[in-house]
């Protein structure tokens, strides 16, 4: 072989040599970027301490038209946004198929973070790279994220407060310090404003709520400031991404608390404003819905804070209540008491059987209404006890209002001796209708007074009348003055009160007579008798007994 022919086929196989290597180097750049998890492990692994290699990182910025120096500067600027940002990446969930398609957009296309939608990689020429959107994106992205005065502030520090401790550098503790410090001071500044000027703008006005609402929203509104704060610039720490990703969880469930708080407040507000507008209406038992409304909308504004909470931290909350769902039916049977409770106390607002203050009779409790709750009523009984009545039961039970009455009735039975003559007995009968007339606490279109039974020991004058008075403390006393009369009308009149008694009457000794009662007549004078008393007879008056004074008869009325 010739020396000519010799160069030649070495110079051959150089090139065959050099084209392997190239098609060898390519093909391990295309393997780095075969697949979305792939290529976002290019990015994030070649920039990591201890495997530095950026120049496999900016293979992600391909569609860059630039030198490999911006592409670099470009892929450290998205890491430094995805650290400072907290923006952990999963690796589990990203997609490891060349042909990965997006479900929503049906487009080859991976977004990286919910929290980032412009931040996304792109199948171009079987290789997976930032889009160029992204890449437009990220200096607007990179100049948000970090501030350029804090940049510049951190460039000229000495290299001794960039020394580490315990993996943070010392010049990030004195930031952290004095970015809490200035935190609370910016807080303090804030509900200063509230509370001198604005509190004082509120306090000119003539409403009252206005006032109410500056207090109620003054100090949550001052820890949302101050959460805000803290939350729009902890990324200026460059922190580690899993220090930035709790402390930007913290932040903004704090956030969230403190929205939690300010709802929590404005019911309270709104609680208060009802209660002035209820106290304006004649019923009390709306007063009694106030605090219920409060309670509820305390509960809801908990409720839906906790499940706001879950779900931005990436909790699935319905198909976390469809779980509970099941578990619920079980609750609810083992709480129906409480529901049946619940849906009584509905009824009881919306039926409003009585009002706070009534006398009523439920359940076998008897007391006056103190409060209306979820669950029970509260009943204040009349010898000072507290019984607290399933509202359930009162719902399915009569409810016997006493507070309500118009009148309160007085049915008593006067008993007098048998010694009492007819002409007492009318005179006593009459005398109590008199005293109703004269008294302008009785109704006075209805009452009964008449002479009703011989009874066992006594003659039976029944007494039915009605009270109109407001209260129980009227009602007795006015009982009482009413007796009073009768007793006196009584001494008046010359009856007795009768009482059980026994008496033996001894009518004969031995082989005496027995004692004659009345005097003895024929047959003919009592057959006279009876019909003196009959129909026309000169001794008959259906009508009652007549009483004469000064020659002239005295008419009492028909006590109607």
């Amino acid at each position: 072989m010739s020396l000519k022919r010799f160069f030649a086929s070495g110079f051959i196989s150089l090139l065959f040599l050099l084209s392997g290597s190239v098609l060898a180097f390519q093909n391990a750049q295309s393997e780095l970027l075969s697949t979305p998890k792939k290529s976002l492990h290019t990015f994030l692994h070649w920039q990591q301490t201890g495997h530095l290699d950026l120049g496999k990182a900016a293979l992600t910025m391909k569609l860059l038209e630039g030198t490999e120096e911006e592409r670099i500067e470009l892929a450290t600027e998205l890491k430094k946004v995805l650290d400072a940002r907290g923006l952990l990446v999963e690796y589990e969930a990203v997609p490891n198929t060349r042909n990965y398609v997006d479900s929503l957009s049906g487009l080859q296309q991976y977004i990286l973070f919910d929290e980032l939608p412009e931040v996304y990689l792109t199948k171009t020429n079987n290789e997976w790279v930032f889009s160029k959107a992204t890449i437009e994106q990220i200096p607007e992205l990179y100049r948000d994220t970090f501030s350029s005065l804090v940049e510049a502030v951190v460039g000229e520090l000495p290299e001794s407060l960039k020394k580490d401790w315990f993996g943070i550098q010392i010049w990030q503790y004195i930031a952290i310090f004095c970015w809490l410090l200035l935190g609370l001071i910016f807080r303090k500044i804030f509900e200063f404003i509230l509370e001198n000027y604005i509190h004082k703008l509120a306090k000119k006005t003539k409403f009252t709520w206005d006032d109410d609402l500056i207090d109620g929203i003054d100090k949550p509104s001052g820890f949302i400031f101050m959460m805000f704060f803290w939350l729009a610039t902890f990324t200026n720490f460059q922190l580690s991404v899993t220090v930035n990703h709790y402390l930007s969880l913290i932040l903004e469930i704090a956030v969230s608390v403190g929205f939690i708080w300010l709802f929590y407040n404005l019911s309270d507000v709104f609680s208060k404003y009802l209660g002035v507008l209820t106290s304006k209406t004649e019923t009390k038992l709306d007063d009694q819905l106030v605090p219920l409304i409060r309670k509820t909308l305390r509960f809801f504004v908990l409720l839906m804070g906790v499940i706001l909470i879950l779900q931005n931290n990436g909790y699935n909350v319905a198909s976390l209540i469809a779980g509970l769902g099941i578990g619920g039916l079980a609750v609810a049977l083992a709480a129906r008491d409480t529901l049946a409770n619940f849906f009584g106390s509905i009824t009881i607002f919306v039926d409003k059987p009585f009002r706070i203050g009534d006398w009523i009779k439920v359940a076998g409790v008897e007391g006056t209404v103190e409060e209306v709750g979820f669950r029970s009523t509260r009943i204040r009984t009349f010898y000072n006890s507290l019984v607290s009545v399933p509202n359930s039961n009162i719902s399915n039970n009569e409810v016997d209002n006493l507070g309500l009455r118009e009148y309160r009735r007085l049915l008593t039975t006067l008993n007098l001796t048998y010694s009492t003559s007819p002409e007492q007995m009318e005179a006593f009968v009459e005398g109590i209708k008199a005293i109703v007339k004269s008294n302008p606490h009785f109704r006075q279109d209805f009452y009964e007074v008449h002479f009703n039974a011989f009874g066992a020991h006594s003659l039976d004058v029944m007494v039915y009348v009605f009270f109109k008075v407001p209260d129980w403390s009227t009602e007795l006393q006015q009982k009482h003055n009413f007796f009073l009369e009768v007793l006196k009308l009584a001494k008046e009149v010359g009856v007795e009160f009768a009482f059980p008694t026994q008496t033996l009457h001894v009518d004969s000794f031995h082989k005496d007579e027995p004692r004659q009662v009345g005097e003895p007549k024929t047959e003919e004078e009592l057959a006279a008798s009876v019909t003196e008393y009959g129909p026309n007879g000169s001794k008959s008056n259906p009508d009652g007994l007549r009483i004469f004074k000064d020659g002239k008869e005295v008419d009492f009325g028909s006590g109607k």
